[in-house]
């Protein structure tokens, strides 16, 4: 039983310095930005690639907060060599205090230099308007580096 006991806490104790020395070596590739209006609230965290032509996972949220009869939607929006790329409203028609999520990706077309999402009032399938979070950029940039080569 001791024995037992004894590579169990082994175990948790190299477990626990593996999880330290993961964290504190490599950078999180994560981002996440958040828009709120008084009658909604969007968030979204993406994954950057280390080649930023893909965001993969995308998590994209929305809450309808105001009893208005107005629906909300959120949409990730991309920046970079494709252009400004907006991708699909991501929408909840069910009233006050109602929400969605959404795992999806984005593949714009060409380097991804910075994204944001819009988080927009909707009557039916018509956007009445729209507002911005703020800006998620790669969590590394080596452009500053020169090539050795």
């Amino acid at each position: 039983m001791l024995r037992k006991r004894t590579l169990g806490l082994a175990a948790l104790v190299a477990a626990f310095f593996t999880l330290i020395g993961a964290g504190t070596a490599s950078a999180s590739t994560v981002t996440g930005t958040s828009a709120s209006t008084s009658w909604g609230y969007a968030e979204a965290k993406t994954q950057w690639r280390l080649n930023p032509y893909r965001l993969d996972p995308v998590w994209l949220y929305v809450k309808d907060k105001a009893p208005d009869g107005h629906g909300v939607a959120v949409r990730l929006v991309t920046d970079g060599d494709a252009g400004t790329v907006r991708f699909q409203l991501r929408r909840v028609s069910t009233g006050s205090g109602t929400a969605g999520q959404w795992y999806t990706y984005a593949v714009p077309g060409g380097w991804i230099s910075r994204a944001y999402i819009e988080l927009c009032q909707m009557e039916g399938t018509t956007v009445l308007q729209c507002v911005r979070s703020s800006m998620m950029y790669p969590a590394y940039d080596d452009s500053g580096n020169a090539d050795p080569f």
